[in-house]
């Protein structure tokens, strides 16, 4: 008994003309014209032994019950499929609930088909004291169906690796297919045990503990900053971090990850290179300048490989750019220069682009020499909370700029952003500058900046390092050579007095 149909017609579609012809089954074929290949006509069907019907499949067939002989006409084979037992019987729904075999236990079913070592871990994250059905009766996994659950969601297992983890509950067909996400406590592949670093950015704590790091589930989170928030996918938080609306600092995640490892390295960088150090430049920004290899950094985002809408030029304007900003760079004696793909603003993504690069090669350094987590977590902070922070503590811009490796200008909007925010109080307009003095020469500025106009513009952190005694000179006479030595003109004063 059981199965009765022997053999059925099926259609064709692009799904499963290939699985039968692989099954040595035969299509009509004619040639397309307009797609300029053989192809199936549409509405083609063939006779199928019901043997080679895959599990899937729609089509209807006839079978008789194994218990009381009834005839069953018109069953999808899909639903036939998943009710035939072990044995190959198959029962009405009647007869199942009349004695005859109805299911394989989650117990058996686990030491028929896994190791005994994994079956055994199984049976030890079963949770007794939860598991238990409408009447109060306590289940084993020898009471259950392997395909069975409880109130619908599942049966509670225990986590054996951590004890204060609570049971969770978990539907059996998950370990029946191998669903890692499925069958592995949720709290220990949580955000809270992966990245306890973001857990601060979450409104609701719990989320940390509830999603893990892939999740595409979108949860409210707070910038720690500011306090801004935003409904932000958890996998987004992960791998390009918050990116605040408020005091964001404008320089992308691919860039602060390439930033710190310079720093990192204890390499003499510039970063947003432009003509106020070299005036070949000209209206272009170049995002590092190595001191020691003469060569330039590009950390290049999703626009210079893809067509994007709005947000930025052209594909082919940009690779154009592109290529005038390289041949530029190179006539004006920059030796190096080097294309980071970071399309992908994600710290494996970037880690790759560089160590497939020649940085390695030309700063000396291997992959394990870099702490890329501190590269990660430097990349979620704001810096201009930080240059907010330097401020408070009386630095100057110029010290500030040195600091974060970032031009004036841009120091110089992060503060104003900051006194919006109410994390200093800059007001450009009282900011008095401080004449120096050079004792090389016996020239009075009003400020370094009116001392760096005439061509010093890349000594002018060294200037200030002059005048605060931090080192003995900076730059030297164009026309003698000798090293210029400068001072504060009111602690010259003194001096004289």
């Amino acid at each position: 008994m059981g199965l009765i149909t022997e053999e059925v017609e099926v259609g064709s579609n692009c799904k499963n003309i290939k699985y039968y012809e692989n099954k040595g089954y035969k299509f009509e074929r004619y040639y397309d014209e307009y797609n300029k290949k053989m192809s199936v006509k549409k509405g083609t069907k063939i006779i199928v032994k019901i043997e080679d019907l895959s599990d899937n499949s729609r089509v209807f067939v006839d079978a008789q019950c194994d218990g009381c002989g009834k005839i069953l006409e018109k069953i999808r084979w899909s639903d036939y499929t998943k009710q035939v037992k072990q044995d190959k019987t198959y029962y009405c729904h009647k007869c199942a609930h009349a004695g005859f075999k109805q299911y394989t236990s989650f117990y058996d079913w686990c030491y028929e088909n896994l190791h005994k070592e994994e079956s055994d871990k199984l049976m030890l994250r079963w949770d007794y004291d939860l598991n238990i059905d409408k009447n109060g009766k306590v289940l084993s996994p020898k009471d259950v169906s392997y395909t069975s659950k409880l109130n619908k969601k599942g049966y509670w297992f225990k986590c054996l690796d951590h004890s204060k983890h609570e049971s969770e509950l978990k539907n059996t067909t998950g370990f029946i297919s191998g669903q890692k996400g499925s069958i592995e406590c949720n709290q220990c592949n949580s955000i809270a045990s992966t990245h306890a670093n973001l857990i601060d950015f979450f409104v609701d704590k719990e989320d940390a503990y509830k999603y893990s790091f892939g999740s595409w589930n979108k949860v409210l989170a707070r910038c720690p900053d500011c306090g801004y928030e935003k409904r932000i996918a958890i996998t987004n938080l992960v791998n390009h971090g918050f990116g605040c609306n408020r005091c964001g600092d404008g320089i992308s995640f691919p860039e602060k990850v390439m930033l710190n490892i310079l720093e990192q390295l204890n390499k003499k960088f510039i970063m947003q290179l432009s003509k106020i150090i070299f005036k070949w430049c000209g209206n272009f920004r170049y995002d590092f300048y190595i001191e020691e290899i003469n060569g330039i950094c590009e950390v290049q985002g999703i626009q210079h490989y893809e067509e994007t809408n709005g947000k930025w030029a052209s594909l082919k304007e940009t690779q154009e750019n592109d290529i005038k900003k390289e041949n530029l760079a190179k006539n004006n004696n920059i030796i190096n220069y080097i294309v980071l793909d970071c399309r992908k603003s994600e710290l494996e993504w970037i880690k790759n682009s560089i160590m497939q690069s020649e940085l390695p090669t030309l700063l000396g350094f291997k992959e394990e020499d870099i702490d890329w987590f501190k590269c990660l977590e430097f990349a979620y902070k704001s810096l201009v909370k930080k240059a907010c922070e330097l401020w408070n503590n009386k630095t100057n811009i110029i010290d500030i700029s040195r600091i974060l490796k970032l031009n004036e200008n841009t120091i110089r909007n992060y503060l104003k952003k900051g006194t919006e925010i109410g994390w200093c109080n800059y007001n450009p307009k009282k900011q008095v500058c401080k004449k120096i003095i050079c004792l090389t020469t016996g020239e009075i500025f009003n400020s370094i900046t009116d001392a760096c106009s005439n061509g010093r513009q890349s000594i002018r952190s060294n200037i200030s390092a002059c005048c605060k005694g931090k080192s003995k000179s900076a730059g030297k006479h164009s026309i003698t050579g000798k090293p210029l030595r400068w001072m504060f003109y009111d602690e010259y004063l003194k001096t004289q007095d």
